[in-house]
């Protein structure tokens, strides 16, 4: 595929993080009546309004891409390219009034990162990527930062329960208090921070594919490095078939690609 092809490419994945921005930003810090599915996780009608407004672009722009979704599943499994999707990334944080929220966006073909979207819609920021074309929030080329010592990083997660249930604790305690200042600020704003050079480290112990469809090819062209804690890098196989189970069977780390000592399973 060419620059050109895959520069169009990543202008889709754009318009419809901006279009799935529109429903989020019009519920943003009200009332919403919030269901808790099965895993104890929560979702509202804007998660299911904002991703309906993903499908629709993608339906219109790319009919014959498949595409995987957090709240309405899986199209067109055996596509070659496929979208991966999360509409609300920190549905958590949306309904407490948080900002640190966003939608994610990974494109796809047999397996191979193309196009990554992390939007911040409270935030009106969109960090976009596309293979060999960079990195950028709007115009501005971004990379991960020079830090090269834990001593002097900043080192993220989610919540620290989430290592403990996942019988991490320990390994995690030992790295994060290794980091010179550790922050609780999840999701995919963790990931943003690290891809933009204001944090060195995001960890996951575990993660659902949509969680992390999107940073491949981002962290590729910051400059950075993405893979699960094992240090496998794909998340598709040779013929775009998930490695994992999407649901929660993966875990995540992303560093700037300089600091030593990386959490490790």
């Amino acid at each position: 595929m060419s620059t050109c092809e895959v520069k169009e490419l990543e202008q889709i994945a754009m318009r419809a993080a901006s279009a799935a921005e529109k429903v989020i930003l019009s519920h943003f810090d009200s009332d919403l009546a919030v269901e808790w599915k099965p895993d104890n996780t929560p979702v509202t009608i804007v998660d299911k309004g904002a991703e309906e407004a993903l499908r629709k672009v993608f339906a219109q722009e790319t009919p014959h891409f498949g595409v995987i979704g957090e709240e309405f599943g899986i199209e067109n499994p055996e596509a070659e390219y496929k979208w991966v999707f999360d509409p609300i990334d920190g549905t958590k944080s949306f309904i407490r009034g948080v900002p640190l929220f966003g939608t994610l966006i990974g494109l796809y073909h047999r397996g191979e990162p193309l196009v990554g979207i992390i939007n911040l819609p409270a935030q009106r920021k969109m960090l976009h990527a596309a293979k060999g074309c960079g990195a950028f929030v709007g115009e501005r080329r971004v990379y991960t930062s020079k830090v090269e010592h834990l001593s002097d990083a900043l080192v993220l997660s989610g919540t620290v329960n989430t290592f403990d249930e996942m019988h991490l604790g320990k390994e995690f305690e030992a790295y994060r208090k290794s980091a010179k200042l550790y922050r609780g600020w999840g999701d995919c704003y963790g990931y943003f921070l690290v891809a933009t050079g204001r944090a060195e480290a995001m960890v996951d112990p575990v993660v659902s594919l949509w969680d992390i469809a999107a940073f491949p090819a981002i962290f590729a062209e910051a400059g950075g490095s993405f893979s699960l804690l094992d240090g496998t890098t794909a998340l598709f196989d040779a013929n775009g078939k998930p490695t994992r189970p999407i649901h929660e069977g993966y875990n995540a780390k992303a560093t700037n690609g300089k600091i030593e000592s990386v959490f490790a399973r």
